[in-house]
């Protein structure tokens, strides 16, 4: 095992806005930043390849794990992925809830066991409204968690992805150990809130030029969770910073802003 654990995640916001301009965009904040494992939401796969394993590739041929499903708008597959620069020794990922929207998608949960630490990405439902669905799923992505993840691992699980909610919401204080849902609880180390700068930590700004053509409100809402282990401090967030927040030669990466931690 490494001594720490860099972590980045990253709603690469599919094939909208000028992809092929992005995604350089998206290849600097990864090399800029060096992480270990990236967590990558929102990626497509077409007849044309796989955004994950393009960037993969980039990165000097990362191991790769990626959930998706048929999008209901075309023949693409939408959903999420894992990239590490180890070898992924393991793979697995299942559905979280879903009802039936027309603004909606089926949200997955990609996982890869990579150099003995469980890395699970994700995607929570983006509706404002739809807190008791997304409730629902953050009950379900632990269940996942627990049901894949080695309890014997010196570090993790690490946990990260847009989760389309604040932090004071039912769904994240659930995931800290701050609330219970169905008459059961959990505990998560939030990077943030543990190892940022105290500010706010937006991952959703209007800041960013494609943001604010959604006129949504500013708002933390990408996370990176991972395992306690108090006996060793192993997983411990020292480090968190909001990443791909700024253009990059003049092209903002994605709508959303990454999240990178440092993990003892």
């Amino acid at each position: 095992m490494v001594a720490v654990l860099r972590v980045l995640t990253l709603n690469i916001w599919h094939l909208s806005g000028d992809w092929r301009a992005r995604r350089e965009a998206i290849l600097a904040v990864l090399r800029r930043w060096e992480p270990d494992v990236v967590c990558l939401q929102e990626v497509v796969e077409t007849e044309k390849g796989n955004q994950a394993e393009w960037l993969a590739a980039q990165l000097g041929g990362w191991a790769v794990a990626f959930a998706a499903v048929q999008h209901q708008l075309g023949p693409a597959r939408f959903g999420n992925a894992v990239l590490s620069r180890w070898p992924i020794d393991a793979t697995a990922s299942a559905h979280l809830p879903y009802e039936p929207d027309e603004q909606e998608v089926q949200r997955v949960v990609a996982h890869a066991r990579t150099n003995d630490v469980d890395v699970f990405s994700t995607h929570l439902a983006w509706q404002l409204h739809d807190a008791a669905l997304r409730e629902r799923q953050v009950q379900a992505l632990v269940a996942f968690v627990n049901q894949q993840r080695d309890v014997s691992a010196a570090v993790g699980p690490v946990i990260a992805g847009d989760f389309n909610a604040e932090p004071d919401s039912t769904a994240v204080r659930y995931l800290t150990g701050l609330t219970s849902l169905g008459g059961g609880s959990t505990y998560f180390q939030d990077a943030w809130r543990l190892a940022g700068d105290a500010g706010p930590g937006l991952t959703w700004s209007s800041a960013n030029a494609h943001a604010a053509l959604e006129h949504e409100p500013d708002r933390r809402i990408d996370y990176i969770f991972s395992g306690v282990h108090l006996d060793t401090g192993a997983g411990r967030p020292v480090e968190c910073r909001v990443v791909a927040d700024e253009p990059v030669d003049g092209v903002w990466p994605s709508d959303h802003f990454g999240v990178f931690a440092v993990l003892s």
